[in-house]
């Protein structure tokens, strides 16, 4: 019988459960049972009181370890995971960590409580997503996004965080409902570097 090895694979993304196996579980079991190199096990999510889901892991059974972590990685590589996202697994006793990723986000925090009401009853944040997918094109895409007790969070993801930013700046700027919003570029880790930008409010 092969040897069993265990390793976890650690996404920093607002994912729910349903999407991750869409956009990742699916795609990787299928790869790893026709390679005859294992499978999925397991998973779960980190909750952050500001965002959500902090970070999800993804749990996989290997019989191979070094045939298997290159296909882990460009398996999920190819689905876009973040930059920053992290293999963890054990190696002659020793815990080892491999870092991989493609991809880094802009998420867009709105202020969902404080500006007047008549900013809130007056816009559509439904039109104003439309505008921002549309404006972005090839540069990324609309991963997901969060209802949060007094914020809303839109997560924006594409190879290149400052050009996405730069496509979806003058839309943000364009409606009342961003005033106040904060804008994370290369959200996710902070050792990414990320960047925060205020959108002030309208005097």
């Amino acid at each position: 019988m092969p040897d069993e090895h265990f390793v976890t694979a650690t996404l920093y993304e607002y994912i729910e459960p349903l999407d991750r196996g869409e956009r990742y579980e699916d795609l990787l079991d299928e790869v790893l049972t026709e390679h005859g190199l294992g499978e999925i096990c397991g998973g779960g999510s980190m909750m952050s009181d500001s965002f959500g889901i902090e970070y999800v892991d993804i749990e996989i059974q290997l019989t191979d370890l070094q045939r298997g972590l290159p296909i882990i990685v460009d398996t999920l590589e190819s689905r876009g995971a973040p930059i920053g996202s992290l293999l963890r697994y054990s190696l002659d006793g020793e815990d080892q960590m491999r870092e991989f990723g493609v991809a880094e986000c802009v998420a867009i925090v709105l202020d969902g409580t404080t500006l007047p009401d008549e900013v809130y009853e007056s816009s559509d944040i439904n039109d104003m997503i439309s505008e921002m997918v549309d404006a972005i094109e090839d540069a990324g895409e609309l991963r997901s996004w969060w209802e949060g007790p007094t914020d809303t969070v839109l997560y924006f993801f594409g190879h290149d965080a400052e050009q996405l930013w730069s496509v979806l700046q003058p839309v943000v700027e364009s409606y009342d409902r961003c005033q106040n919003a904060r804008i994370i570029l290369r959200h996710g880790h902070d050792k990414l570097n990320p960047r925060s930008i205020q959108i002030p409010r309208d005097s």
